[in-house]
């Protein structure tokens, strides 16, 4: 041996066989596949728990509402009681519901401020013209049903009974009763028809005394 060189030993590498990198690489694949089962089960039971709390939300599970949602789809409006229902049982419909419910009002309301029977037709068909607007079919639909019965729940009111039927019969009808007579010109005409009267009795008894 020479004086300062010393000889260190070769590091010991451990060959593995082809078996063994095959089972290592199976291992690592089942086990990705085991985590990305897992991942898909929790996104799986997110998801249903998600649509079960939309369908509770929405009331869906609860006949009660639902009744009282498919009254409001078909064009009726729901009374407080029905209405407090809804809210506690499927909150997720109240917006919905108020939303095509205040936009009724303003027909509503446009309806009682027209002067005549023609002008409240007029606001309907405008209101029609508006809801035709609607992207969705089953807004529309619904929106359309509120329009037809709002305007016959409001044609069935002594209001609207009572409304002239065009502006030329608004103003017609103040013409009859624009004008009343004064008590003197009531007296002037009684004295004119009194007078023939009184020369007919007179007539006779100037006869009789010729």
């Amino acid at each position: 041996m020479k004086i300062g060189y010393t000889t260190f030993p070769q590091p010991i590498v451990l060959k593995r066989d082809k078996n063994e990198k095959t089972s290592v690489a199976e291992g690592n694949a089942l086990q990705q596949m085991a985590t990305s089962k897992q991942a898909l089960k929790e996104t799986v039971q997110r998801q249903l728990s998600e649509m079960q709390e939309a369908r509770t939300d929405m009331g869906e599970d609860d006949p009660k509402a639902q009744r009282y949602i498919e009254k409001f789809k078909s064009g009726k409006k729901l009374t407080p009681e029905e209405m407090a229902y809804v809210r506690q049982n499927a909150p997720g419909m109240v917006d919905y519901i108020d939303r095509i419910m205040r936009e009724r009002e303003v027909i509503e309301l446009s309806m009682k401020m027209a002067p005549t029977k023609t002008d409240v037709q007029m606001v309907a068909f405008r209101a029609s013209k508006q809801i035709e607007k609607h992207q969705i079919p089953e807004e529309r639909e619904i929106r359309a049903k509120h329009l037809v019965d709002a305007k016959h729940e409001y044609e069935q009111t002594e209001e609207y009974k009572e409304k002239p039927n065009s502006p030329l019969d608004k103003q017609e009808k103040p013409v009859k009763v624009r004008y009343k007579r004064s008590e003197k010109e009531t007296l002037e005409l009684a004295k004119t028809a009194y007078e023939p009267v009184k020369l007919e009795k007179k007539e006779p008894s100037i006869q009789h005394e010729q």
